[in-house]
């Protein structure tokens, strides 16, 4: 049995900050208006829910005048990701972002369906079985935000990136059977992003962003691994 699943990026920061419509500097300023920062950089921080998607599988081999054909998928439980970002606001509707996140989350078990033949003979085979056992993964990316209400005090925004996510997993149990199947890749990382944006005080921020993530991690084996993530941010502004 094999562990080569598609290690998860899920990622959870994603901070941002965004201006509020801009005064006049001529004008009186009523101190009780929030309004955003004039500099362009920000950093943040970010805490968030992963939700894995199953991983499918299939496989047809032939071993010792045997010939196996089997499908099924691997599942996860939901886990939790954290992570850090800096951004640059190239102008009031789009940001450039450089983001790390780490990822951690829990096998939950395997459903596999197949077939023997042997000697003219073809059996089924049909189970399930627990699995006890971790993934990790640091997920590193470069993105783009479009914040298309432009300077707002509140704004919706949409974006994505590309980078990496470096995985790490480990099996420690199969159906209540100790085990210990271990497997590390390096793949290529894509998302996509929705949330909104608000800014607290002049040079504060935070933000509920949705995300889908894509792994390239598939094979000839396993389909690419691909999760929801869920996350709230919180953003100083320079």
């Amino acid at each position: 049995m094999r562990s080569f699943i598609a290690g998860t990026a899920i990622a959870a920061l994603l901070v941002c900050a965004q201006t509020a419509l801009a005064q006049d500097a001529k004008k009186p300023q009523n101190s009780g208006n929030v309004v955003s920062s004039d500099g362009k950089f920000y950093l943040g921080v970010g805490a968030g829910w992963v939700m894995p998607e199953d991983t499918n599988f299939k496989a047809n081999t032939t071993s010792g005048g045997a010939a196996f054909s089997t499908s099924g998928k691997l599942q996860f439980q939901d886990g939790y990701s954290l992570s850090a970002m800096a951004g640059y606001k190239i102008n009031d509707y789009l940001r450039a972002e450089a983001e790390v996140d780490y990822t951690r989350f829990e096998y939950d078990s395997i459903a596999m369906n197949g077939t023997i033949t042997s000697g003219g003979s073809t059996y089924n085979v049909n189970g399930s079985a627990s699995l006890d056992g971790t993934v990790t993964s640091v997920l590193g990316l470069v993105n783009g935000v479009v914040t298309p209400l432009g300077k707002s005090r509140v704004s919706p925004m949409l974006g994505g990136g590309v980078g990496f996510a470096s995985t790490d997993e480990k099996i420690t149990a199969i159906g209540g059977q100790s085990a210990n199947i271990t497997g590390s890749h390096t793949d290529l990382a894509l998302s996509g992003m929705l949330g909104v944006e608000a800014m607290v005080t002049n040079n504060a921020s935070i933000d509920l962003r949705y995300r889908y993530i894509w792994v390239d991690s598939g094979n000839q084996t396993f389909d690419d691994f691909t999760a929801h993530n869920i996350s709230a941010s919180a953003a100083i502004h320079f």
